[in-house]
């Protein structure tokens, strides 16, 4: 069964999922590429080195940002929402950096007895939002025998 998801069910998979794929327009082209993020309820958080997604995202602030649920190829979930890309800076840098530490560092696997990584270089880093507007869900799920 295909399917549009609730705005409630958009919502869940937003904050529940940690990978993203950023639409955009870089040098005339169309540039997708995956991103970590953290959903707020009102922007998508990143962090990202001086590179081509930034360089696009600071010329053509409308972007796209996709994420899914996969479980099988018959089962997930996709969400496609447009917004505007914001570089961050002072205190919104910090929440930012905050929202995206909590929300990533307890996935990331480290070697065990080793002290944990420094992430001094994360200043070196821009962090940016991308504050949603409109958004859509679909879904594709086969009900079991």
């Amino acid at each position: 069964m295909l399917g549009q998801l609730t705005s409630s069910q958009i919502e869940d998979l937003l904050r529940g999922e940690v990978i993203a794929r950023i639409g955009c327009i870089s040098e005339g082209r169309v540039y997708v590429v995956p991103v970590t993020y953290v959903y707020d309820g009102t922007y998508v958080w990143g962090h990202a080195m001086d590179g081509a997604k930034l360089r696009a995202m600071r010329a053509h602030p409308e972007v796209c940002v996709e994420v899914e649920h996969v479980d099988d190829m018959s089962n997930w979930r996709s969400v496609i929402a447009w917004g505007t890309f914001e570089e961050c800076q002072g205190d919104d840098w910090d929440t930012g950096i905050s929202l995206l530490l909590e929300h990533i560092m307890p996935l990331l696997k480290f070697p065990p007895h080793q002290p944990p990584p420094d992430l001094s270089a994360l200043r070196r880093g821009s962090v940016y939002r991308i504050r949603l507007g409109d958004r859509t869900g679909r879904f594709e799920e086969v009900i079991g025998d």
